[in-house]
């Protein structure tokens, strides 16, 4: 069955885990990190408006899924219902279209098996097109009466929930199946998870962030993993998909510029970045007009390529302030800027052979945190140990 991508070449620079994998997904060919385009919040207008410029669009429809939806989707009967939950527009056909769902419950603990809920995988295998992701699962919950984390899942089963679902959807399978990694484990189960991967042979997989976003932790627990698969020479097959990004690393109303963590991932060497999500606000708590006003001001900020900052769009005329503030537009007119900038990165990896000096003269990469990012991203060249005559 094709659950793996036959990857023709890999290109590595020498110091951060960036790489260039080219292969093909369907009919799509990939020759670098891409970016994927929201189909949450992007409009047919917008996407006309702003659609050659990406050189390889992919639409990707994120989605958190709790038992009720479940429930529901699988004792549904209307038709467009059934593709409202999935997010399928019918302008979207001729454009891949994949989904990264992410469960808030263990259905071990609400279902039986797997089998159960066979019909809410077949509906996610026929509307996702050319790759499936299985889907991740949350592993704990915060409960606000007792203000602690409760667990959802342990390691073991969430093991086994991946072997099931992939079996499931490997039936006369003719799709790449991406398995999922959730960056909420400990660092030792998240090398368990890897070298579980590893002896089935899984050869695709996904990194969950859930709204977090890119630090020194979460790129320790992403190195832990893909050094597995570097220690036993599989990392020329390995393709890996991040998503569900939070856009910066620290969100400040008040300031004029904030630094940018999307675009650091294809430095943890993804080869397919996927959409922005931020994390949930906290429960009771209700906006003002006035404060409404000011988040939509700064949600509507503007990835900077020169200096890895998100900026405020009061710089722009008039005519691009106005569609900027429009949510489908910024979020798409931002995913354009990322994606040129991996090609940029691309680019600059094949003419030098390196990124560090590209990467680390950015402005926000220099001033966050006296240049903390720099050093995690980079390593220090090994020297090869020749012998002393």
């Amino acid at each position: 069955m094709a659950t793996n991508i036959d990857v023709k070449e890999s290109i590595y620079d020498e110091k951060s885990d960036f790489n260039i994998k080219k292969f093909k997904i369907g009919s799509v060919r990939i020759d670098r990190p891409i970016k994927t385009i929201d189909a949450k919040v992007v409009k047919k207008d917008d996407i006309e408006r702003i659609i050659k410029n990406f050189s390889t669009p992919i639409f990707e429809y994120s989605k958190v899924v709790n038992l009720k939806a479940i429930n529901n989707i699988l004792r549904e009967t209307n038709d467009i219902k059934i593709k409202k939950f999935f997010g399928f527009k019918t302008w979207m056909v001729k454009y891949p279209y994949i989904f990264t769902h992410t469960f808030t419950f263990n259905p071990y603990v609400e279902f039986e098996n797997v089998d159960d809920i066979s019909g809410y995988f077949y509906y996610y295998y026929d509307f996702s097109d050319p790759i499936l992701l299985i889907p991740n699962i949350k592993i704990e919950r915060y409960d606000i009466v007792t203000k602690k984390k409760i667990p959802i899942i342990s390691i073991d089963d969430y093991i086994k929930f991946v072997n099931d679902v992939y079996h499931l959807l490997d039936y006369k399978n003719k799709k790449p199946i991406f398995v999922p990694v959730s960056l909420r484990f400990g660092i030792n189960d998240i090398k368990k998870l890897a070298k579980y991967y590893i002896k089935n042979d899984f050869l695709c997989v996904w990194f969950d962030f859930e709204g977090s976003a890119i630090t020194k932790p979460k790129i320790s627990r992403i190195r832990a993993f893909v050094r597995e698969y570097e220690r036993i020479e599989r990392l020329d097959n390995l393709v890996i998909y991040s998503t569900n990004i939070k856009r910066e690393i620290i969100s400040n109303l008040k300031s004029e510029k904030t630094p940018a963590s999307d675009v650091l991932i294809s430095l943890t060497g993804s080869n397919l970045v996927g959409v922005n999500r931020e994390p949930p606000r906290p429960i009771g708590i209700t906006l003002s007009n006035e404060e409404r006003k000011e988040l939509r001001k700064h949600k509507a900020r503007v990835f900077d390529p020169s200096t890895y900052y998100y900026t405020k769009v009061a710089k722009y005329n008039s005519h691009a302030y106005d569609l900027l503030m429009r949510q489908s537009y910024n979020i798409l007119f931002n995913s354009q800027l990322l994606d040129t900038e991996f090609k940029i990165q691309t680019e600059h990896l094949l003419e030098t052979g390196e990124l560090e000096e590209y990467i680390t003269k950015k402005q926000m990469i220099k001033e966050y945190k006296r240049g903390e990012l720099g050093k995690v991203l980079f390593h220090k060249k090994v020297k090869k140990i020749t012998e002393w005559f």
